[in-house]
Parts: structure tokens; sequence; C-alpha cells
């Protein structure tokens, strides 16, 4: 949720920015803007007014530092940002599986709009290579910060709709055209169960199989290959017979990460048929 000031700011300096044209600006600032049509090029988006994608660029430390400008941080372009994209993820995903349960529709949005998610996109979009960075960001390698790229690519999915609007076209299509190239094979990936965190989908296929509960153990403290101490976690199974069998172990910085990583470890192990013998299936 944003303040009141950022929401109430936010025609203003965009309408600014739109309303300004060409005039004005500085022959470095008419290359800048024009070295971005590789951008627009790799979003599949040509921009009437490319100030709008300039501004989803911009992060608040590059203003700070450069008050005399005339870029906003792109925080005003998130928030339309942040509301177009789980528009245009929920139609996306319902369009992808029309009969689905509400539960597994929501959680599917999330895995394509979580940060995780969208810092990946950003990634391979590199879109950290194209951001304006105060120097204390630089040194702190914002570039490649999940929460710096996920914002920004929110930021840059604002622009296009604006963009699209203030050209008087379909500004959800646009943006709907913008994440499908971006989005596509990850929406062409999903399955309702795999949305569910490991825990949970290795928990559903222990209980399907043998109406019985994976129990997690915990290792204590460990030390992985690369020499980062965390935690260790097991899963153990308890079979009708009354043995034990170990389905996987994990480390991570926290017990739950660990387990997370215990239960991956389990799926895998389990879609590799190593448990074939009948006893885990």
């Amino acid at each position: 949720m944003y303040p009141f000031a950022i929401t109430s700011l936010l025609p203003q300096v965009l309408h600014e920015l739109l309303d300004r044209g060409d005039q004005g600006w500085s022959q470095a600032t008419r290359e800048a803007l024009a070295g971005l049509a590789a951008l627009e090029q790799a979003l599949g988006y040509p921009f009437a007014r490319r100030e709008l994608l300039r501004t989803a660029l911009t992060l608040g430390s590059w203003c700070n530092e450069n008050r005399a400008g005339p870029w906003s941080s792109n925080a005003c372009l998130e928030f339309f940002g942040d509301a177009v994209l789980g528009l245009t993820a929920a139609d996306a995903v319902w369009r992808r599986f029309p009969d689905c349960a509400e539960g597994d529709l929501t959680r599917m949005r999330a895995s394509l709009v979580s940060e995780a998610g969208l810092a990946d996109v950003a990634r391979q979009l590199q879109l950290g290579s194209w951001l304006y960075l105060g120097r204390g960001d630089e040194k702190r390698g914002a570039r490649d910060h999940s929460g710096t790229l996920a914002d920004s690519l929110e930021a840059t999915l604002g622009a296009v709709f604006l963009d699209a609007r203030h050209r008087g076209r379909d500004a959800l299509g646009s943006v709907r055209s913008v994440f499908d190239r971006l989005f596509g094979p990850r929406v062409d990936a999903l399955a309702p169960e795999a949305a569910l965190d490991p825990k949970s989908r290795l928990q559903q296929r222990i209980q399907a199989s043998f109406r019985a509960t994976p129990f997690y153990v915990s290792l204590g403290e460990r030390t992985d290959s690369e020499g980062e101490v965390g935690w260790g976690a097991r899963i153990e199974l308890t079979l009708a017979s009354g043995a034990k069998r170990v389905l996987g172990e994990g480390h991570g910085r926290s017990l739950r990460a660990a387990e997370v990583e215990a239960a991956r470890e389990a799926l895998r192990r389990l879609d590799a048929g190593e448990f074939a013998d009948g006893s885990v299936t």
C-alpha cells in the first residue's frame, strides 16, 4: 500500500512527462532515451513516450543524487504496475486453467508474481543493466537485488499500460502482449499441484499413497559444502510395517529452509523412481 502523497502526486508527475513532448531535452537525454530501443525490442513493445520507460528504470537513490533532473523514482509506476500485473496474471492463469478451483488459481497466480518469480524474469530480461541507481545502491549490488528487480519490472509494466493508454490503444491488451512474451513459458509450465510449496506437495503425495504423514527431524546446525553454517533437516516416513524410510535431507539458513530443501530432495527421489521397490511410490 502506498502513502497518499505518492498516489496524489502520481498523475502530476507523469502528466508533466507526457505533456513535455520532445521539447527541452538535452542532447545527452535524447541519446539516452534513444538507447532504450534495445530494451523496447526485448519487451516487444515500442514506446511512444520513452520518458515513461526511463522513469520505470529510475530508483529513488538516483533521484536523491540528481535532484535537479526531471525524473521521479519508479515508485509511481510500480503503483500502477503492481495492480496491472496482478490482473494480467490472474487472467492468464484463468485462461490456462478455466476449470480450476479458486485456491489453485490463487496459488498459481502468486507463484507467477512472487518477488522471486518476478526477479527471475527481470534477470532473463537483463533489466538490472538498464537501471539508474544511486552510488550507494550500486555498491550494494542493487542491480541484482531481487526486490529491486521485481519492483522495476512492475514499474515497466505500469509504463507500458500508461503509454498505451496515452496513445489511445488497448492498455491492458498491450500489457498482456508483453506479459505473454516474458511470462508465457512460465504460464505454460504451471500445474495446480506445482503451485504448492514443496512440503505441501510432498505431504499430498505421501498421504495419497500411504495415508501417512512425513515427519521432519532437525539435524541441528550443519556446514554445507561451501562452508556456510546453517541447519539440517531429514524427512522420515514410518511404514505400516513399522519400518522407517528416510525420504530426503536438506540444508538451509534456517530450520524451515532446511525442511523445504529436504522436501525438494524427497520429491526428486520420488520422481526418479528411487523407491520403486513398492515401499514408497
